[in-house]
């Protein structure tokens, strides 16, 4: 299994050969960085890294007076690689301890006056967040491929659920007396 960003790069070289400011200026592209932040440099190492193991292969092209740049494509071990991933990817659910959650699970560390601040800061993000996604929605359905429609329903609704869970928890802060029992006190009794 290979990172998030090399599956990345590997599924825009399965589509066509590309040399690495390709593959940098197209992830820079707003709908690209909203769903999946990452930096030129990060791309540039991630290649280099791929042709190591021998995932993709480097090509040198001459085109007119421009100088010669490295094309990039999927080797055959690199397809079986993606292939495989993508297969995983797609079948399976797997668990993560987000930033959110860690702090979710340490919520009593701090003042229940603080919490609730942090959560209603965190509430207002995630609607302007859902406001913007529903715009794009409206103003590339019909213009963007399906993939990046549906990525843009995936995050409409993701930040949906991530509304749901922390208005439901400012609830239960507020009305719980023993919202700041620990797991630590938990597993103590």
């Amino acid at each position: 299994m290979v990172s998030k960003l090399s599956k990345y790069v590997m599924g825009l070289l399965h589509k066509r050969p590309m040399n690495p400011y390709e593959v940098a200026k197209l992830s820079d592209k707003e709908v690209i960085q909203r769903w999946f932040p990452m930096t030129a440099a990060s791309i540039y190492t991630t290649i280099k890294n791929l042709e190591k193991k021998g995932y993709i292969a480097g090509k040198s092209v001459q085109e007119g007076n421009f100088p010669v740049k490295t094309v990039y494509s999927l080797s055959e071990s690199g397809e079986k690689e993606l292939s495989e991933d993508l297969a995983n990817g797609l079948a399976s659910y797997e668990a993560e301890a987000s930033n959110f959650g860690i702090a979710l699970f340490h919520i009593s560390s701090i003042e229940k006056k603080d919490a609730l601040s942090y959560l209603r800061e965190r509430l207002v993000k995630l609607e302007t967040l859902l406001s913007d996604t529903q715009e794009h929605l409206e103003l590339y359905a019909t213009k963007i491929p399906f993939n990046m429609k549906m990525m843009l329903i995936y995050q409409q609704n993701r930040l949906l659920m991530e509304i749901k869970t922390t208005e439901e928890l400012i609830i239960e802060i507020e009305k719980d007396e023993k919202w700041d029992y620990s797991f630590t006190q938990y597993l103590d009794s």
